[in-house]
């Protein structure tokens, strides 16, 4: 049975559980009506958060999905985007560049060291928050557009100017570290980014 307190999670022996079931519009995407995952804890706190983010994960992805199937006005002027897409890629040395998980590891094994447990949490919920969004990419694959898709999507969920902020803080600190720490030279797409 689903818990009231916390949104999409029911608890079996103790442990939290996600459970959410699958729009009817996407059942053919999937083989079962409904999705469980573990959370592997028995706090409701860290439930809490970790069903929020997995929620939003698959809210982002459910959205995408259903973008994919839709009719886009203009499609059928779009160029055969492969080759500049290969000729992108070409241009941007992505082989040795970490993905934004190998960064957060990297800054939470580095920084996180004495700091509390909030700490730690701050910092993952951001960098899921937009994983969720626009995926796991390689540093030097996120885009402005990437920022400010981030940035709407933060203001749409109903977040404070000052949890905007927090978010961005986080992940700023994330990738800057880890571009130090890797000597990339990329430019932080999240640096500068307006919000009201």
């Amino acid at each position: 049975m689903l818990t009231k307190s916390i949104p999409h999670t029911f608890i079996r022996n103790g442990y939290y559980y996600f459970s959410r079931r699958v729009p009817a519009d996407l059942q053919g995407h999937y083989s079962y009506h409904r999705i469980v995952q573990g959370l592997r804890t028995t706090s409701p706190q860290k439930a809490k958060v970790q069903a929020s983010i997995t929620a939003a994960k698959l809210e982002a992805y459910w959205s995408q999905m259903r973008l994919a199937k839709s009719d886009v006005i203009g499609l059928s002027l779009v160029r055969d985007s492969s080759s500049s897409s290969q000729e992108v890629a070409s241009n941007q040395p992505q082989t040795n560049c970490p993905s934004l998980l190998d960064a957060l590891e990297v800054y939470l094994e580095q920084k996180g060291k004495g700091r509390p447990k909030t700490f730690r949490v701050a910092a993952e919920r951001s960098c899921n928050y937009l994983i969720g969004l626009s995926g796991n990419k390689p540093l030097s694959g996120y885009t402005r557009q990437d920022a400010l898709q981030f940035r709407d999507w933060l203001i749409v969920r109903g977040l404070t100017g000052s949890s905007i902020t927090r978010n961005f803080s986080y992940l700023k600190a994330v990738i800057n570290f880890a571009l130090s720490e890797y000597a990339l030279d990329i430019r932080n797409p999240f640096v500068g980014v307006y919000h009201d």
